[in-house]
């Protein structure tokens, strides 16, 4: 936020004795007598320009011939210039405004500094009564989709030269923010950074599932300063919703279909010689183990309307198929298939036992020798 002197000295150079102001207008710097409502896309406009150029300040309060301080008798609220300059210009112009004291007369300033998201354009075509030789006739004063530049104590629609300079300058910015950005996801590892969305009121966390996988998110906390421990206040919320991963690879863009297909040869080894598992069979799978759409094993993108199932979430089906393959099946199988598969467990079970002939059996001691006996 631009701040403005408490020193009305640090702003216009003036005789304290005469009043009279030593300072002239230029390119950061504009005099008025006082506020007119009429006027106020002039006052607009002219801080439009300033945050176009190298910001400025209004001073209400001066004369224009003599330049002397006068003292500004009317001032609308610092309300009612966020309202004004929100509704003339976009991006939003941050402003500051200051009431100082000059004996028994009082000056108002209003200032910018430039703006870190120019071109500021006009976005209201505005005009005024204007009264010459007796007619009256409206005068365009602000023209929609306008730019405003400071001139040397003139504020004027931007010439070419100096809209390409603020074209080249906002690139070379973007451009080291993005260098800075680069060094500091270089210096603490491309798996453990994420970016922050802080223009949206529910912030957005965009970062891969892997960076986000361990994190725990706090949507509102207060702790408070206990054995020194420094205190701190968590403000505002994290919409959870939209921690979104990175973009998918070529190999994880597998549909349900597709995935199915994959996996077809586990679940034949698993299950026996011809049997499959279908897309809507690996999705009720998927819900069983509670991955489905969890955004690492499976992905849904809503702006495609599709649903894609990752390597890892292939890897997750078969891991689970060969581990747990009776629970797996009672999760997605049919009645059919889970009998069959009941039937071939028996059977193998069958096969298995071991068949001991009579004269292999050899009985213990005690029992031996109730059988001498009896044969006796």
């Amino acid at each position: 936020m631009f701040a403005l002197p408490a020193d009305f000295e640090e702003l216009v150079q003036f005789d304290l004795d005469t009043l009279a102001v030593v300072s002239r207008e230029g390119k950061r710097l504009e005099f008025k007598q006082d506020f007119v409502q009429s006027d106020f896309s002039d006052y607009t406009k002219a801080l439009a320009t300033f945050s176009n150029s190298s910001g400025g300040v209004i001073i209400f309060g001066v004369s224009n011939n003599p330049r002397t301080i006068v003292g500004a008798k009317n001032m609308v609220d610092e309300a009612d210039w966020a309202n004004r300059l929100r509704d003339d210009f976009d991006p939003e112009i941050p402003f500051a405004i200051r009431e100082y004291t000059i004996g028994k007369l009082k000056l108002y300033a209003v200032g910018v500094d430039a703006s870190q998201h120019k071109p500021v354009i006009c976005r209201k075509t505005r005009t005024k009564v204007v009264e010459k030789k007796g007619e009256k006739k409206d005068v365009t004063i602000l023209q929609e989709g306008s730019i405003y530049y400071r001139y040397a104590g003139q504020s004027r629609p931007i010439a070419f030269p100096e809209l390409h300079t603020m074209l080249v300058e906002r690139d070379a910015m973007n451009m080291r923010k993005v260098m800075e950005t680069l060094q500091v996801v270089q210096k603490i590892g491309l798996d453990n950074a994420g970016v922050i969305d802080v223009t949206n009121p529910k912030t957005k966390i965009m970062m891969s599932p892997e960076t986000a996988k361990g994190l725990n998110f706090i949507k509102k906390a207060e702790l408070v300063e206990q054995k020194g421990a420094p205190a701190y206040t968590v403000v505002g919320e994290v919409d959870l919703q939209h921690v979104v991963r990175a973009p998918l690879d070529e190999a994880d863009k597998n549909t349900p279909t597709e995935a199915a297909k994959l996996l077809s040869t586990v679940v034949a080894h698993v299950y026996g010689a011809g049997r499959r598992i279908t897309a809507q069979q690996l999705t009720t799978l998927m819900r069983h183990l509670k991955i489905d759409g969890d955004n690492h094993h499976c992905v849904y993108e809503k702006k495609l309307g599709r649903k894609y199932v990752t390597r890892a979430g292939i890897q997750a089906v078969e891991d689970y198929i060969r581990k747990n393959p009776g629970e797996a099946l009672e999760a997605f199988g049919s009645k059919a298939s889970k009998s069959d598969y009941l039937m071939r467990i028996l059977k193998d079970q069958d096969e298995k036992a071991i068949v001991v002939s009579p004269k292999d059996v050899v009985p213990p001691a005690e029992m031996r020798a109730k059988l001498a006996k009896a044969q006796s």
